[in-house]
């Protein structure tokens, strides 16, 4: 294990001085006189104000107790403090107004010296208890009104963050978003984000090379685009703050302010910025919407255009009745579309609305889906249960989903993703230009895209070359797409059996607009290898929808772009049985104690359960090789004298491991169980990877009401003999029972008449 990272006293300043450096590298012609002003400011200051400061600002909160405040790097604090208070650089006294924030930060001791200060004045007749939790206290302080100036001073020193314009502006530019503080710094050198490798070594912090060439070009070159970019990025947070939670709504007053301050916002000047104007107003409209006046929201729509705002858009013609309106946007979103999600939808609604046809391409693409029988086993992990069901048909099969296409747009053109002197990565804290969800990369781009999509023509050419690329650049940190160790295999098959022409079609619409055509890929990719290695058959995709699962738009337009370009594409609706075949291993262990990564198994028993019958059962003592706790041998009746001539557990790992093979794992709280069973393989080697059910979830779905469902009271409770309680064989027979009486329970409960439908949102 690697020594944990102990980072210097000064880092915090290290991490600013080379902020700065880099801000004036690739962003001097962006600076104002303000911004100028701000950092000549910031380095008038005495080592210990800067220091100060800063670490006021790394923390949260706007206002702090100087006593929270003691840094090994400060040698004078108060030294430190005057110069911040008497320079005026982004420090103050706290007031009034930051008596609010001092109750949310105040610790339980300084809650109770306040609360001491009020008892002497007679402000309140006693202290809450000593156990009193801290918002006990910070109740207590509020009833008596201690919430005064003269109280805050009275419990010490305290200093408040001023609001730094420039700073925020400095940080935009930099990072691309607001952000407060450089903690993304510090998470770098504590090696909890990992950095760089996209575009050769990150500039650490101090060093000589910070001054000199950027290592990442400009985000933005003039500075009305930057901007502007500020304005709608701080408007986005503003109305993020307006809305902390997803149910959260504006009240119609907020929403017309809004609407009046609209007609200041500045003109988008770059196409990141027209997005998240875009989305702006599709939210502002949503709320509209919340609030019953459709008008307003139209209004909002039409100002940010794009999709979904057309989809919200048609809704609202069709509803309000504005015939003319709907059919000029259909026509438009099926003409023009700005994707395929808005080309299919308005597809579909024409169909529906104008009596085009009774029934719509997409319910015709549901009616059409095959049913999967699957055990309901499966319920928590539909598409595993596909994928074991298919490899049992002699498929090899994948869950991959979007990871598989976005792979192979990343090897594929990764040089002009992140190796380009032009990519939009700006530093070494982003893994994905910039500019992907844009028009802009394409444009950018657009002639190397071509040459590289025209490799996937010659497939052995294109096989060798997406090789390549994994062997250089596996592992390397990226937005785009995950690695695993077999990546590669369903990649090159892809290839190898894609439809002429077909990969091409689908990489470019990622290159042009990757927000929109990133996602809603199939989850299962299936083939048979053919007789050579380049050779693969039966290429299909295959979308799971378990009961009661809904059908994304994104989803349902990929399946349909992916079926014309002549993929075999398919959707298959799960239906849960109970399979009377399935074997199970219901397994109890004994143990020395209660976790898995230090504890040992000291018994096992083991009861094999195929068509409602016992086929098979086994136990034996394990010599755990330490000692095992008087309490636990009290419990268990196993001593160490019992367990001291008998094997270990890698004595019988091979025998327990053929016999779990093709079972489900089931236990009386199967954690337990397969999580002792598990660590004790993984010591000898095996990775145990089984199907589980747990009997206590089960009980408490099918039995429901019970007072306790611990083992031996179930036992009681169903008249189960259990004469043996807390011995494994006797435990594990126990609950091989009680699973035969909750499989009734399933049966009986599965062979209802399905009534669930896939939904489409």
């Amino acid at each position: 294990m690697p020594a944990p990272v102990v980072l210097p006293p000064d880092y915090y300043l290290k991490h600013f001085a080379e902020f700065l450096l880099r801000i004036e590298a690739q962003y001097a012609g962006l600076l104002g006189a303000v911004e100028l002003q701000f950092i000549a400011d910031f380095r008038a200051l005495q080592p210990d104000a800067q220091r100060l400061w800063l670490r006021m600002l790394s923390r949260k909160g706007r206002v702090f107790a100087l006593t929270d405040l003691q840094y090994s790097e400060i040698s004078d604090q108060r030294a430190a403090t005057m110069q911040l208070l008497n320079s005026g650089f982004a420090a103050r006294p706290a007031q009034e107004a930051d008596l609010a924030n001092w109750l949310l930060k105040a610790n339980k001791q300084q809650l109770t010296d306040l609360l001491q200060v009020g008892l002497a004045q007679g402000l309140l007749a006693q202290l809450p208890k000593k156990s009193a939790d801290k918002a006990t206290l910070q109740q207590a302080v509020t009833d008596a009104d201690l919430l005064q100036p003269q109280w805050l001073a009275a419990s010490g020193d305290w200093l408040a963050l001023r609001q730094t314009e420039p700073l925020q502006y400095l940080l935009f530019l930099f990072f691309g978003r607001i952000e407060t503080d450089l903690s993304a710094f510090t998470l770098r050198d504590l090696g909890v984000v990992a950095t760089g490798g996209l575009r050769g070594s990150a500039v650490s912090a101090g060093s000589e090379q910070s001054a000199g060439e950027p290592l990442y070009l400009a985000r933005f070159l003039d500075v009305a685009t930057a901007q502007a970019a500020y304005a709608y990025a701080r408007l986005k947070a503003g109305l993020r703050e307006a809305l902390p939670r997803k149910n959260s709504l504006l009240t119609k007053e907020q929403l017309l302010q809004w609407q009046q301050d609209a007609l200041s916002w500045p003109e988008p000047l770059d196409d990141r910025t027209v997005l998240v104007r875009e989305k702006l107003c599709e939210a502002l409209g949503r709320q509209a919407e919340r609030l019953s006046e459709p008008e307003l929201a139209i209004d909002w729509y039409l100002a940010g255009g794009g999709y979904p705002a057309s989809e919200r858009l048609m809704r609202l013609y069709h509803k309000l009745g504005q015939r003319d309106k709907l059919d000029a946007l259909l026509t438009q979103m099926q003409t023009e579309p700005c994707c395929d999600e808005e080309f299919y939808l308005a597809q579909d609604f024409s169909r529906r609305v104008l009596k085009q046809s009774r029934i719509t391409d997409t319910t015709h693409l549901l009616q059409q889906a095959a049913v999967l029988t699957l055990d309901e086993l499966w319920a928590n992990a539909p598409e595993q249960g596909a994928l074991q069901y298919y490899r049992q048909q002699g498929y090899q099969a994948e869950h991959l989903e979007n990871n598989l296409w976005l792979a192979l747009f990343g090897l594929l053109l990764w040089p002009h993703l992140f190796e380009a002197a032009d990519s939009s990565i700006h530093n070494e804290f982003e893994r994905r230009p910039r500019d992907l969800t844009t028009p802009a990369f394409y444009q950018r781009h657009g002639a190397a895209i071509e040459a590289q999509l025209a490799l996937l023509d010659n497939k052995a050419a294109a096989c060798r070359y997406l090789l390549a690329q994994s062997t250089r650049h596996y592992g390397k940190h990226n937005a785009i797409f995950s690695w695993y160790p077999e990546l590669a295999r369903p990649l090159l098959a892809l290839v190898q059996a894609a439809p002429a022409g077909a990969l091409a079609v689908v990489l470019r619409k990622m290159a042009q607009d990757f927000r929109r055509h990133s996602s809603g890929y199939p989850d299962l990719m299936l083939w048979r290898d053919g007789e050579s290695l380049d050779e693969v058959q039966e290429l299909r995709f295959i979308e799971i929808k378990a009961p009661g699962d809904s059908v994304r738009r994104n989803q349902l337009s990929r399946l349909r772009s992916l079926r014309e370009l002549g993929f075999d594409v398919r959707l298959e609706r799960v239906k849960w049985v109970l399979d009377p075949a399935r074997i199970y291993a219901v397994i109890d262990v004994e143990t020395t104690g209660g976790t898995a990564g230090n504890d040992r198994v000291t018994e096992i028993g083991l009861v094999k359960l195929q068509y409602g019958r016992e086929i098979t059962r086994y136990s034996t003592l394990i010599n755990p090789q330490r000692r095992i706790p008087a309490f636990i041998s009290k419990l268990t009746g196993i001593s160490d004298a019992m367990v001291a001539t008998a094997p270990v557990f890698a004595d019988i790992a091979a025998e327990l491991w053929q016999q779990l093979q093709g079972c489900i794992f089931v236990a009386h709280n199967v954690r337990f169980d397969y999580g002792f069973i598990r660590a004790e393989f993984a010591r000898c080697g095996y990775q145990l990877q089984l199907p589980q059910l747990c009997t206590v979830v089960e009980s408490r779905r099918y039995f429901p009401g019970l007072a306790s469902y611990s083992l031996g009271n179930l036992a009681t409770h169903f008249g189960i003999e259990l004469k043996q309680h807390h011995r494994a064989l006797a435990d594990a027979a126990a609950t091989a029972e009680l699973l035969l009486l909750i499989n009734e329970r399933r049966a009986v409960n599965l062979s209802r008449p399905e009534i669930s439908e896939l939904l489409i949102p």
